[in-house]
């Protein structure tokens, strides 16, 4: 499996780009980042990913969606279809996003081309994406909001995303089924509410031992022995030796 880190940063980290991450040049894992341009930047076409999974609705998780979107309608005579999952809420987010960003003409004629699928899922569901198994886990962060991590099984790796999150058991059983995971790490030793913090993270590291833990959504530039310290652009072959 590769991954590639198109944003690792916080909402307002001053040293990173906004949250998105590129498996198998195939499926985005949430959509923060300037995508018409970090794609591209990556060797990767806007009509390469077939599936995007967002956490939450958070700016610095979705803007990035709207650019991809019609920026794929609009360079391409033939623009290949494009699957969404996410939280309950989704389907409405996208459109009023849409209608934001370019106006309800350009909305309905983006979603229309591209044959815009959008599957809503809640904790524990069981999802397919490009072929592969995936699974919702509900995590605790903005209690407005439904909030997700995932496990995707790919090629014989169970790749664990958090989103954004706090602790809580369902973070850990994400953890639990996952031989890699990339966790957010928003705050440096002091910790906070909604996120976590690298006091977290050694703390979940010691729970489990066997899980392999890459960092990002990072908000400064401590680092984690033992973790892997995600940056802009870093790709990484999965399953790490």
């Amino acid at each position: 499996m590769e991954v590639t880190f198109l944003g690792t940063g916080a909402a307002f980290s001053p040293h990173a780009y906004n949250s998105s991450i590129l498996v198998d040049r195939k499926i985005l894992m949430d959509a923060g980042a300037p995508l018409t341009v970090h794609l591209p930047r990556v060797g990767v076409s806007l009509d390469e990913p077939r599936a995007v999974v967002l956490s939450h609705f958070h700016a610095d998780h979705t803007f990035g969606l709207a650019w991809l979107i019609l920026g794929r309608v609009m360079l391409n005579d033939r623009p290949p279809s494009l699957s969404i999952y996410g939280p309950r809420g989704t389907t409405a987010y996208l459109e009023r996003l849409l209608d934001l960003a370019w106006g309800e003409e350009m909305r309905r004629m983006s979603w229309q081309r591209l044959q815009l699928r959008v599957q809503e899922l809640a904790d524990g569901d069981s999802f397919q994406l490009d072929g592969s198994r995936g699974q919702a886990f509900k995590m605790q962060h903005a209690s407005r909001l439904d909030c997700l991590g995932f496990v995707i099984e790919r090629d014989g790796v169970r790749l664990g995303y958090t989103g954004d999150a706090e602790m809580s058991p369902r973070l850990d059983a994400l953890i639990e089924a996952s031989d890699h995971v990339i966790s957010e790490m928003t705050y440096d030793d002091r910790g906070g509410e909604l996120h976590l913090a690298r006091k977290d993270i050694k703390e979940l590291m010691t729970r489990h031992p066997s899980v392999r833990f890459i960092l990002t959504h990072r908000g400064g530039e401590s680092s984690v022995n033992g973790a892997v310290m995600a940056r802009d652009f870093l790709t990484l072959q999965l399953p790490l030796h």
